[in-house]
């Protein structure tokens, strides 16, 4: 009997090409950066987000937090 080895692809590691579920609302965010509904503060946090998703960053637990807040307004 033959034993398959498989690589267990860690949660954090994203198949090049492919987008996080946070890139992907930072990147809409920014298409909506100057709808009315967001205030000045706002879309200087979006500007920084986006910033930090093209840099390769990832996002802290509280970004992801503030994002998620934006996200559902």
């Amino acid at each position: 009997m033959a034993l398959k080895l498989v690589k267990i692809r860690k949660e954090s590691e994203q198949p090049k090409g492919r987008k996080s579920r946070e890139e992907y609302q930072v990147a809409c965010l920014r298409e909506e950066v100057k709808d009315r509904k967001f205030s000045d503060w706002e879309k200087q946090f979006i500007a920084s987000l986006a910033r930090h998703v093209g840099l390769g960053r990832t996002l802290s637990l509280k970004q992801k937090e503030i994002l998620k807040r934006l996200w559902e307004k």
